[in-house]
């Protein structure tokens, strides 16, 4: 029997990642342009964090609905050529306090599981791979003592 053939197919757990889902919404809720203001947030509206002196975020409002957010979050730097700077878009379910990516680097409308091996190339878990992308960044920015450089309007 090969190797391959041994191999179980990958099962999302959906504790796990509603769990995922909903710390980054925890965390994200901080990073929002003009939800921590006194003014209501706009579409259109967004901010930088600086990570380091030559890196930094621009955190973009593209979507403002009753229940739910979407926002862009995008890679700001002079070294780094425009298509491979990270770029995802972020939905924020209120009513659920979830967060979950919808689009990275041009990719929209993630399955849940893909087939392995595949013609684009995905991981099978390759939705769950984009959220723990999204806690990674999270992550840096609170270890890093992020910043808010400014806010646009």
């Amino acid at each position: 029997m090969s190797l391959a053939a041994k191999k179980t197919a990958y099962k999302p757990y959906v504790p796990d990642f509603l769990t995922l889902c909903e710390r980054n919404y925890a965390q994200l809720r901080f990073l929002l342009p003009g939800l921590q203001a006194a003014v209501s947030p706009r579409i259109g509206d967004s901010q930088v964090i600086q990570i380091t002196e030559q890196e930094g975020y621009r955190i973009r409002l593209l979507e403002l609905c009753k229940f739910t957010t979407t926002i862009r979050i995008e890679h700001l730097s002079q070294s780094v050529a425009a298509w491979l700077r990270p770029q995802f878009e972020v939905r924020l379910y209120h009513d659920a306090r979830l967060a979950e990516v919808v689009a990275c680097q041009q990719i929209r409308r993630f399955k849940a599981v893909y087939d392995y091996p595949n013609t684009d190339m995905m991981l099978p878990d390759e939705k769950r791979q984009i959220n723990l992308l999204l806690r990674d960044w999270l992550t840096l920015c609170q270890r890093q003592g992020y910043r808010r450089v400014e806010t646009l309007n």
